[in-house]
């Protein structure tokens, strides 16, 4: 896949695949999460599936072991849990797939297609994995201490309203990078694993 092509993909399948090896399994893991997030606003699902989820985000994060996270992946229904299992990358791929097409996901009942799901996905996958093609060196003298609070904060809570302002922060910090502020004040979709806030906290 070339630049160019990245940058015009519409579908989040192939995207994926080209990242295989070039991104690390925490960012593969929070987007097959990040997936099934924004379906399930539309959908009552059950806590026990979302608490699923919250696991699958601590374990990206090593927050829980991997003996936690299987116990919280058994108490609900393997059938209608969320595919967070397996390799990571793997993960990412069943996750886009099962939200955009399968007849039953995660304790909801969906239609066999969804394009408009396709169409969020390509925003998660641009807002976690950025341009691969052109990696931003991000300055220490950039993250402030306003920076760090706006960042662990929009982290934590997994609210992103504040991305305009984190840019407007990064901007006053000397921040002169047009990716990184145009990604904050852009439209989103704005999640877990956004890859600026990932810079501004050092995750990868």
């Amino acid at each position: 896949m070339t630049e160019a092509e990245w940058l015009a993909c519409d579908d989040p399948i192939p995207m994926i695949r080209f990242l295989r090896n070039r991104a690390s399994d925490r960012k593969f893991r929070l987007f097959g999460c990040a997936c099934y997030l924004n379906l399930w606003i539309r959908f009552p699902v059950a806590e026990l599936y979302r608490d699923v989820l919250r696991a699958s985000e601590d374990y990206a994060d090593q927050r829980i072991s991997k003996s936690q996270f299987k116990l919280a992946r058994k108490k609900g229904d393997w059938q209608k849990a969320p595919h967070v299992t397996g390799e990571a990358s793997m993960v990412a791929w069943a996750s886009a797939s099962a939200c955009c097409g399968e007849p039953y996901v995660a304790a909801c009942k969906t239609t066999r297609t969804r394009p408009e799901e396709t169409v969020v996905q390509v925003g998660l996958t641009r807002c976690i994995f950025g341009n691969p093609f052109r990696p931003v060196a991000f300055s220490l003298a950039w993250r402030t201490s306003t920076v760090l609070a706006l960042a662990s904060q929009m982290y934590e809570s997994r609210e992103f309203g504040a991305m305009p302002i984190l840019g407007d922060a990064l901007q006053d910090a000397g921040c002169d990078c047009a990716d990184v502020l145009n990604h904050c004040r852009g439209e989103g979709p704005h999640v877990r694993g956004c890859w600026v806030v990932d810079l501004v906290l050092g995750k990868e």
